[in-house]
């Protein structure tokens, strides 16, 4: 695959530049591609190279326009996308440094409430935390292709849901753990938080699509309400509440593990997720997968 992708590369660059009189041939190598091809037509050829060896994000492209006379190059790039940034990149050395600006990831996991009260009994397999924490993401080489540091900006949505004996109770600005009516069936009373994040992270390649990413995330939380349900003498019952008196500012931290586009990851708060005068202290604790990293 090596030979096959330096004699490509020297052809289209090199071989076929000789007609327009190129002084000096170009050969670029990249050892362990994850994919080559080579696109030809009566008059262009196309070589592109997706991931190399230590960065799976790797993108490189040429396309040669060729008529009987002459070969130009008519469209070279060297990202993994089209998007640049000013005074970044300008050539091979600073491209091994490169920032990146990203899109995407998403992740969705189990959540429990730790250092809780006595009768806040969080059912982890029924509680749950949805984020998608990339929504954007700038991400700046410090070791070529190994090393980089990220900061991101995304959401996450925790839901903290009881599923015993034990409800939560709003009384004005108070929430409390309380009983249920005597006789209820029960069904479910849980606690939201939806907040804005922003993860800083450092990540470090481990070798063969392998990347160990950790740091913290700070959380806006910017709402939180409570639910609860029952029956009651064959009636539903729906109790329900929004100024719950969530922290406003929590601070995560976060370890994720990945190979290729999934991954697992692990979150803790070391923060209190609610305001300790106004409702129970608690902190928060998550692990699950993530996907499209």
């Amino acid at each position: 695959m090596k030979k096959l992708l330096v004699l490509a590369l020297s052809l289209l660059i090199g071989g076929l530049a000789g007609y327009a009189n190129t002084p000096k041939d170009t050969i670029i190598v990249v050892k362990n591609p994850n994919k080559v091809t080579i696109e030809k037509t009566r008059n262009s050829m196309m070589v592109k190279v997706e991931g190399s060896e230590g960065n799976p994000a790797y993108f490189y492209s040429q396309r040669m326009e060729v008529d009987s006379t002459a070969a130009v190059i008519t469209e070279e790039k060297n990202a993994d996308w089209d998007f640049t940034i000013p005074f970044i990149g300008k050539n091979a050395e600073t491209r091994k440094h490169r920032m990146e600006l990203c899109v995407g990831g998403f992740g969705f996991g189990m959540v429990n409430a730790l250092d809780a009260p006595e009768g806040m009994d969080v059912d982890m397999g029924a509680s749950y935390e949805l984020m998608w924490d990339n929504l954007l993401k700038f991400n700046y080489y410090v070791v070529p292709y190994t090393t980089s540091v990220s900061m991101g900006f995304g959401m996450t949505w925790r839901n903290y849901r009881m599923t015993g004996r034990t409800r939560f109770i709003q009384e004005g600005d108070n929430l409390s753990l309380g009983a249920y009516p005597e006789g209820a069936e029960i069904k479910f009373s849980r606690l939201k938080v939806f907040s804005l994040t922003v993860p800083f992270m450092i990540n470090q390649s481990l070798g063969r699509k392998v990347v160990l990413s950790v740091g913290p995330v700070i959380n806006f939380n910017t709402y939180g309400s409570l639910k609860t349900r029952y029956t009651l003498g064959g009636e539903k019952v729906k109790e329900t509440g929004k100024n719950i008196h969530q922290n406003r500012v929590t601070v995560d931290l976060m370890a994720k593990l990945r190979f290729r586009s999934i991954g697992v990851y692990a979150k803790y708060s070391p923060s209190d997720m609610l305001n300790t005068e106004f409702g129970p202290k608690f902190r928060s604790f998550s692990t699950g997968i993530t996907l499209f990293y």
